[in-house]
């Protein structure tokens, strides 16, 4: 889900990050509605094998080709303007993606509506509302590891590296496979000077040593020496 530009290579299908950091903000905000349990509307077999297709695209890297099918399958609920929003925002079209992500946050897919809409304010730079919008959506889908590890390193990024360990840690362990976080979380120990730590993880999640090499580039230290965008896809 490509938003967000990188310049280093790695990061890109590694890590979840923004265009520059910005201090955490402390300031407390009204919380977020999050809908109790609604039904999503009835949707055939046949809808839900294009859905599923349209997905995959949408995972492959192929936003366009996701929208070009949406449109020719008009199908018209939740999911597919779920589905319509993400291919908006992985196109570039933010703002037409923001309007479809709010009309959601009241339905069926509120979880996956406000991790869209954290993931624009943070490719825009606003922690604190993004932090605001990662929350919800973890509220609303507690188990998604995929919200986990974008929360921790939204929270990473703001300065908070305590609540962004156990965000990574809990998305490595509802998905054991999920490499992001593995990354994530050992971006973190680096990033904390606790080597000997992100090592063991690194043993434990099988990651290569040249893997290794480049997220220690990404420590600030590093980044000092020979300043590198550490940004990838949302």
């Amino acid at each position: 889900m490509k938003t967000i530009t990188i310049m280093l290579a790695l990061a890109a299908s590694l890590l979840h990050g923004l265009p520059h950091a910005l201090a955490a903000d402390t300031e407390t905000a009204r919380p977020l509605k999050i809908p109790a349990n609604k039904a999503c509307t009835e949707v055939s077999p046949e809808e839900t094998t294009k859905l599923g297709l349209i997905q995959q695209m949408l995972a492959e890297g192929k936003p366009h080709a996701a929208l070009a099918h949406l449109e020719a399958a008009r199908i018209k609920n939740e999911q597919a303007e779920l589905l319509r929003a993400h291919g908006l925002r992985q196109t570039g079209r933010a703002l037409q993606a923001q309007v479809i992500y709010e009309q959601l946050v009241n339905s069926c897919v509120s979880g996956q509506a406000y991790r869209g809409l954290g993931l624009i304010a943070s490719n825009a730079g606003h922690l604190r509302e993004s932090l605001r919008y990662l929350k919800a959506a973890s509220t609303a889908l507690p188990t998604e590891h995929t919200i986990r590890n974008d929360h921790g390193y939204v929270l990473m990024q703001s300065g908070e590296p305590e609540p962004a360990l156990h965000e990574f840690l809990t998305a490595v362990e509802l998905a054991p496979g999920y490499r992001q976080a593995a990354h994530n979380l050992i971006l973190l120990l680096y990033r904390q000077g606790d080597t000997a730590r992100a090592e063991a993880f690194a043993k434990q999640f099988g990651i290569a040593a040249d893997e290794m090499q480049q997220l220690q580039k990404m420590t600030p230290e590093s980044n000092r020496a020979s300043p590198e965008s550490a940004r990838s896809p949302l």
